[in-house]
């Protein structure tokens, strides 16, 4: 049992000092201190002094009432006892504990274990083990080391935390940085560790969450293992990864391996970036609705997709197909325009050889063609008495084959099996419906019995949001403070939060994190990465050297330069107006220009197209048109000559279709096919020589009397053959290799190898996979990878969406119909170079796209008179042009007269005075004008102008100044009227304009001194706010400190003064003996900063 625990009142030497539990004394007066908590936010700032009995070295009392001194151990021996104070630990380091000597300056706390060692001037370290000790060079003042074995390196270093370390890697120490949680490990200079196991090992790195690394200098990791190797680089989100200098990992398993980039995902793993403003620099992101009027401009039904995807154009040419890019349209029109003749010419000698038609057979033997060559999605056997039937059908080996009576009614019998519920098929091949009972309900089909199921486990979804919802649920404000220097951190804003060694954030609302961040001025600031700065409202500036100083962007750069700007990689594509595009829905707009139009992969630049028409070589789309154009007036005396051909192949086109060349008909090219349509007859007989014969090319009938194919038979019978228990399974091959898979909650998989992962997703047809939650796969192969979508195809697999209607709402689709109506596509869908308004301007600009202008010619003239908006022409201006020169050469030759002293020079009468140097003797009667000094004009009856280029204006008017106009002389002075309003600064003002700022003077003076006034009211209401939360404060750090012997207790307080509410944490620890009491506490209001308090009670007396 440790014998040295008392502390007695020492009259020879006027103090208190340690004893042996033997000695007695009496009692200094005094009241007891409460013990108050400390919470985990109050440890992270924690710098308070821990105060013990000044230490003398060697004075005690022992039990015989001798003087004595303190050992090692802090026993009280004789004074010829060792009374080792301690080598190596510094006289002024602080320490408390059962153990320990009370010779030192301040207090050390010691459990059982190893002692703690406080090494520098300041320092502090408290349990288990705890050293806040000197690096290299001895420096170790006012460091923390906090927790069993936590330790520290350098000045100013804080480590809290079971085996929490502020250690440099060098032989410096880690001067400055902070270490929060168990096996935290700051030990880069400045750095900041904060969480479980978490490293921040780079100058000025910041580490906060369990396991983050910040390796490298001015790093900044934040989230579960996320971790940041590369200089300046930003990691948010739990397993984000940074390897590139100055790159930022935004959101969960992100990956930045590329230098100054911004991802939002990973090579497998890609997100939208959404809300994105239009871009208005050069170096600013670009967002779907931008996008989207480039790509619509292209015409042939080129769009961007709700899914994010480029659809290409399509041009439809009369003499040139069908083609997906402008250049290779242009080069068919060209082409085709030579090979008119050519194709009329063919077209004559298959009509001759009787090889065209509906229906056609290429030998003897060979299978029979029915509109092989046209369109048209139906073929119509009805007659003049109604439907027929079709005999001497073979059995369907392929899915567009009809099928017969005999396979749909052995196919009906077998889904009748598969369904179970007492399901049959009648002779016609109908199914009857099944019966189920779930949950003690019947359901007469699949549907109602799967929802049922599914209705049974939807009661866990709630569950789960409930999970989700307390799990997010913690601290709403973090400050991480350094060590109390001139780089520590500042959070002065209301709401605002900063981390990391000299990060400040002064915004309302702003969020500075990383080494010298900065988030001011603008509300809502965000700055993330090592100086970064934020200055405009909402900005936010991502990556070391970020600079956002624009109200509402996003910058992941500082400027136009090299090293200026960065990447964002890893975007899924836009599919919203304002989501951000990225390069690979930019590619296909590029690529839709056909002409060499490119995207170069490694710069990013983009090369125009070049079309080559009629031996010329345009650079844009607009001038190869106007060339093909002038290719078809040319080909139009050709196609003349050939007008007797066609005239004749056109008339026996027109026999055909009136039934001529045999039954088979189409009213038209779209039109359905009819087989008799004119005449009798039930059935129609397919059986030839040979025997049946298969009908091929069957479409999937629609209506009841259509003939159905093998694929929808087949189809129907994998639809309806259900195999699972709690999902629906389509059975493929029949022997479990290729089954449907519906893994997400809530999710349909229908089709061999259909699967259905995400939550609430639906996968239909065969292969198909819906990857994401609420994601819909549409189609044999069909991929849907991203969240809330739906995908008719894959990479590579592409579909069209046919028989789009309108749309109406500005999240519908628009189809080829509207682009047209909007008047940037052509009858022909190609793409026109229409001249628009300018977005956003209300129809009140337009903005010609010239390089270097644009000539607007054929120019009618515009009226020219008060309040007219019309434009002119050249040749207005040119009249215009030729009046001025009129009249500037009249004035030329009436001022050349006054030069010459000619003083009726001008076309009215003579002046009646006049002086101009060098010729002052011109006079008028006995008072003449007098112009004296040089360059000076006298006009008036005694007007003197002595003055170098002065002028004197009216009778008697004296000018004697250099560069003056006078109007009078002293007391003869005149008022200068009808001065209009001056515009320039050295433009005489009227005293209109003075009256006004006189006005204006005022209203500025009064507003400065109402501003005044609101300021100083603001600034007291802040004071009273202050003062009050400070006694809220106060009253909240009340101390809690109930006598538990090697108990530690935390508790919490709340109190309220005047409206303001504050909180209040403590942690009080007794020691086992029940002797010494080490407690600490802090608090705050709502909007303030924190109180601490730290304490130390010892037990006096029995």
């Amino acid at each position: 049992m440790n014998s040295i625990y008392r502390i007695v009142w020492n009259a020879a030497i006027g103090k208190w000092v340690v004893a042996s539990e033997l000695a007695t004394g009496r009692s200094k007066k005094g009241t007891k201190g409460a013990a108050r908590a400390l919470a985990a936010l109050g440890l992270l700032t924690l710098a308070v002094p821990l105060w013990a009995a000044e230490d003398n070295g060697t004075t005690c009392v022992l039990a015989q009432g001798q003087p004595g001194v303190l050992d090692a151990q802090g026993r009280c021996v004789a004074p010829d006892a060792d009374a080792d104070a301690g080598a190596g630990v510094s006289p002024q380091a602080r320490t408390i504990g059962v153990q320990a000597a009370v010779d030192d300056q301040y207090v050390k706390v010691n459990g059982s274990g190893a002692a703690a060692t406080a090494a520098g001037v300041g320092a502090i370290a408290i349990g288990n083990n705890a050293r806040a000790l000197a690096d290299a060079d001895g420096n170790a003042d006012n460091a923390i080391a906090m927790g069993a074995n936590a330790s520290t390196q350098g000045n100013n270093a804080v480590a809290i935390g079971m085996g929490a370390s502020a250690n440099s890697q060098n032989a410096q120490g880690a001067a400055g940085s902070l270490a929060v949680g168990a096996n935290a490990n700051a030990g880069g200079w400045n750095s900041v560790a904060v969480g479980y196991n978490t490293n921040a090992s780079g100058s000025g790195a910041v580490a906060v969450g369990r396991g983050a690394r910040g390796s490298a200098s001015e790093a900044v990791a934040m989230g579960d293992n996320s971790s940041v190797s590369a200089e300046g680089g930003v990691a948010l989100g739990g397993s984000s990864q940074v390897t590139a200098a100055g790159a930022v990992a935004i959101g969960r398993a992100s990956v930045a391996n590329r230098a100054n980039t911004v991802s939002v995902g990973s090579g497998t793993l890609r997100r939208q970036v959404v809300n994105v403003a239009a871009g208005t620099q050069a170096n600013d992101a670009v967002i779907v609705q931008q996008l989207r009027a480039g790509v619509q401009a292209l015409g042939g039904g080129a769009d961007v997709a709700a899914n994010g995807s480029i659809t290409a154009p399509s041009y439809v040419l009369g003499h040139g197909g069908t083609h997906t890019t402008v250049g290779s349209a242009l080069e068919a029109l060209d082409d085709g325009l030579t090979t008119t003749t050519t194709t009329l010419n063919q077209l004559s000698t298959s009509l001759d050889n009787g090889t065209v038609g509906l229906v056609q057979q290429a030998a003897p033997g060979a299978e029979l063609t029915v509109g092989a060559s046209t369109d048209g999605a139906a073929v119509d056997f009805s007659g003049t008495a109604g439907a027929r039937r079709l005999r001497g059908v073979a059995d369907a080996a392929s899915a567009d084959e009809a099928v017969t009576l005999a396979q749909l009614q052995a196919s009906s019998a077998s889904v009748a099996d598969a369904l179970g519920g007492g399901s049959v098929a009648d002779a016609q091949g109908r199914i009857g419906a099944p019966t189920y009972t779930v949950g003690g309900s019947n359901y007469g089909n699949v549907g109602d019995a799967l929802t049922a199921l599914d209705g049974r486990v939807g009661g866990t979804g709630q569950d789960l949001a409930d999970l989700r919802d307390a799990l997010d649920a913690g601290s709403r404000y973090f400050k991480a403070d350094g060590s109390g220097v001139a780089d520590e951190a500042a959070a002065t804003g209301s709401g605002s939060i900063a981390a990391g060694a000299s990060a400040a954030a002064s915004a309302e609302h702003g969020v500075a994190i990383g080494w010298g961040a900065r988030a001011s001025n603008g509300d809502g600031a965000i700055a993330l990465g090592a100086n970064a700065r934020a200055t405009g409202e909402n900005s936010v500036a991502l990556g070391a050297e970020a600079v956002a100083d624009r109200d509402n962007v996003v910058s992941v750069g500082w400027g136009m330069g090299g090293n200026g700007t960065r990447q964002v990689i890893n975007v899924a594509n836009g599919t919203d107006a304002a989501d951000a595009v990225n390069v690979q829905q930019l590619r296909p707009v590029i690529d839709g220009l056909g002409g060499g139009a490119a995207h170069n992969a490694s710069t990013g630049t983009v090369t125009g197209p070049q079309y080559s028409v009629q031996g010329q070589t345009f650079d844009n789309v607009g001038d190869a048109l106007s060339s093909v154009d002038g290719g078809l007036t040319v080909i139009d005396g050709r196609v003349t000559r050939n007008e007797g051909d066609i005239t004749q192949l056109r008339q026996q086109l027109v026999e055909l279709g009136n039934g001529e060349a045999g039954l088979v008909q189409q009213a038209a090219a779209d039109a359905a096919v009819t087989i008799g349509a004119g005449t009798g007859g039930a059935v129609v007989d397919l059986r030839g020589t040979d025997g049946e014969r298969q009908l091929k090319g069957v479409a999937a009938g629609t209506d009841a009397n259509d003939a159905v194919n093998l694929g929808q038979l087949a189809s129907a019978v994998d639809d309806l053959r259900a195999t699972g228990n709690r999902y629906v399974r389509v059975d493929g091959a029949g022997d479990g290799s290729d089954d449907a898979q519906a893994n997400g909650q809530g999710a349909m998989a229908v089709g061999a190898s259909a699967q259905a992962n995400g939550a609430g997703s639906v996968a239909l047809g065969q292969g198909a996979v819906a990857q994401a939650d609420n994601s819909v796969a549409l189609g044999a192969g069909a991929v849907a990878d991203r969240a809330n979508s739906v995908s008719v195809g894959a990479a590579g697999a592409e579909r069209q969406i046919t028989h789009v209607a309108d749309g109406s709402e500005d999240t519908d689709a628009v189809n080829l119909r509207q682009l047209k109506a909007a008047g940037l596509v052509g009858d022909g869908g190609q793409m026109l170079d229409a001249v628009t308004y300018d977005a956003g301007s209300q129809r009140a600009q337009v903005t010609f796209g010239g390089a270097n202008g644009t000539v607007l010619s054929n120019v009618a003239d515009g009226r020219v008179g008060a309040g007219s908006r019309e434009a002119v022409n050249g040749g207005q201006l040119a009249a215009l042009r030729d009046q001025l020169q009129g009249r500037i050469g009249e004035l030329d030759g009436r001022v050349g007269a006054l030069e010459a002293g000619d003083a009726g020079g001008g076309s009215g009468g003579n002046p009646p005075y006049y002086g101009a140097n060098p010729q002052p003797g011109d006079q008028a009667g006995d008072n003449p004008a007098q112009a004296v000094g040089q360059g000076s004009v006298a006009a008036g009856a005694g007007a003197e102008a002595r003055a170098d280029n002065s002028v004197a204006l009216g009778a008697g008017s004296l000018a004697d100044r250099d560069n003056s106009v006078s109007v009078g002389r002293e007391g003869g002075v005149r008022q200068i009227t009808h001065v209009a309003a001056g515009v320039q600064a050295t433009d005489a003002v009227n005293v209109g304009q003075l009256q006004q700022g006189v006005h204006d003077a005022k209203a500025y003076a009064d507003e400065r001194v109402q501003d005044a006034w609101s300021g100083m009211e603001q600034r007291l209401d802040q004071v009273n706010r202050q003062a009050n939360r400070g006694i809220a404060a106060a009253a909240a750090l009340a101390p809690m400190t109930p006598y538990l012997p090697g108990k530690t207790t935390i508790n919490a307080n709340l109190a309220n003064y005047r409206s303001e509410t504050a909180m209040g944490v403590g942690v009080s620890r007794w020691s086992d003996n029940g002797r010494v009491n080490v407690n600490g506490g802090a608090s705050m209001a709502r909007g303030d900063k924190p109180i601490f308090r730290m304490g130390v009670g010892v037990v006096l007396g029995d």
